[in-house]
């Protein structure tokens, strides 16, 4: 089965070489890293790395990263000495994990699943073990960590259902994959029945949680806030409307409930956040086209009078989840569109009630407390958005309170580190 995934991997890559290649030759971010993911590792790094056997642990993008931090810290904690190596897909992944992860030794885009590249990776790094956040399942790395006799644990492992109805169609191959990983730490129930039934074996599956109940968001002070509004050249106590990680087709859809409610809150700002750095300009076009004042964060300068514009596009990495401390209402993007959303706790961590669409697969048993617990709004359109929206604005005391419940899902689902980390000491 091997053999034909390489084949078909082969095939598949010549005959969208044409395409990669205009890809890499017109977007910068698909030429970031590639020396990387060849298998081409800076001499600086090896050395780095030199002596040691690191732990080596993958998060795809920046979700998996912010994930990640409590449990690295976690390890760091109880082995300080432990060389760990943190690797991305993304170039915001890797962006975050350079900036935010301090703990980490080294930071590298993941492989290319070749057999000859991650041989060649594998070889060079000699990882002590590899963490995989959430479920990648990349066949040609772990069975190559398995020859080399290099355990494999995945942790707060969740399958969603577009991605279950694909491995239940390949159970026959993904079943060997499953066979070269040594311990599934997944989030819930049903993310553990689904990684069995896909063929994992049943004594190394167990349920500990999801990760990003454990993550670590900032604590923003009043005089940090204070600082926000002072860079945003805004008023303390501005109204703020944060749209954050929006993707195509819902800006939009967060333009038409801004300009709605406008009409009642004239104080009104919209923090529009688009989730790629690729469709700033996209975005920032949209908003000239519709003739809305706008100003990019980027051009707001120090000294500058109040900002007279009724939207900031926030064309930065990074910023994003400090910035939900002090908006009014949040919406969490991703979700109105079918993108599987993206994590909603970060505003939540910082009492804040969350508005979310309806396509939360990558998020579902988040979501799902969320909306138990009254802190989390899903809306379904344009009409039950602005509803909400309209409803967080009209009482600061229900908002408040809302915030609250919603912070109160984090406490309630906290633990999920120390359960996967008894998986992982097994190994250390």
């Amino acid at each position: 089965m091997y053999f034909i995934y390489n084949i078909l991997l082969s095939i598949t890559s010549i005959l969208l070489s044409p395409l990669i290649l205009f890809a890499l030759l017109r977007e910068e971010k698909y030429r970031m890293g590639l020396s990387q993911k060849l298998g081409f590792l800076p001499p600086h790094l090896l050395l780095k790395l030199s002596g040691s056997r690191p732990v080596w642990i993958h998060a795809v993008s920046v979700g998996e990263v912010t994930a990640a931090i409590p449990l690295i810290q976690e390890i760091k904690k109880r082995y300080p000495s432990q060389k760990i190596i943190l690797s991305t897909v993304t170039v915001t992944g890797n962006y975050t994990a350079t900036i935010r992860v301090r703990e980490v030794d080294a930071v590298i885009y993941f492989p290319l699943d070749y057999p000859f590249i991650v041989k060649k990776v594998i070889r060079q790094i000699k990882p002590k073990l590899f963490i995989i956040l959430e479920t990648e399942l990349w066949p040609n790395i772990l069975r190559e960590l398995k020859r080399n006799n290099i355990p494999s644990v995945v942790v707060s492992g969740r399958i969603s259902n577009r991605s279950y109805h694909k491995y239940r169609w390949g159970r026959f191959f993904f079943s060997k994959v499953l066979d070269s990983i040594h311990v599934f730490c997944m989030q819930t129930e049903v993310d553990t029945r689904r990684i069995i039934n896909i063929g994992a074996d049943k004594d190394r599956v167990t349920t500990v949680g999801n990760l990003k109940f454990d993550q670590c968001v900032p604590t923003v002070t009043t005089e940090e806030k204070e600082n926000l509004y002072n860079m945003l050249r805004l008023k303390a106590g501005q109204t703020i409307f944060i749209a954050g990680s929006t993707h195509k087709g819902e800006e939009n859809i967060v333009l038409e409930v801004f300009k709605n409610l406008k009409n009642t809150y004239e104080d009104l700002i919209l923090m529009l956040a688009p989730r790629h750095p690729e469709r700033f300009d996209e975005v920032a076009d949209l908003l000239s086209h519709q003739k809305l004042r706008s100003i990019k964060k980027t051009e707001i300068k120090v000294g500058q009078a109040l900002n007279h514009n009724d939207i900031i596009l926030l064309d930065t990495i990074g910023e994003l989840s400090k910035l939900y401390s002090i908006g009014t209402i949040i919406f969490v993007g991703g979700s109105l569109v079918s993108t599987g959303g993206h994590n909603v706790l970060e505003p939540v961590a910082h009492k804040k009630a969350v508005i979310f669409g309806p396509h939360m697969d990558n998020f579902s048993e988040i979501s799902r407390c969320l909306r138990e617990s009254g802190g989390g709004l899903q809306v379904d359109n344009q009409e039950e958005f602005l509803s909400q929206a309209e409803m967080l604005l009209q009482n600061d005391a229900d908002r408040a309170k809302l915030g609250e419940k919603a912070f109160e899902v984090i406490a309630h689902n906290q633990g999920a580190i120390n359960k996967s980390m008894e998986a992982i000491e097994r190994f250390l």
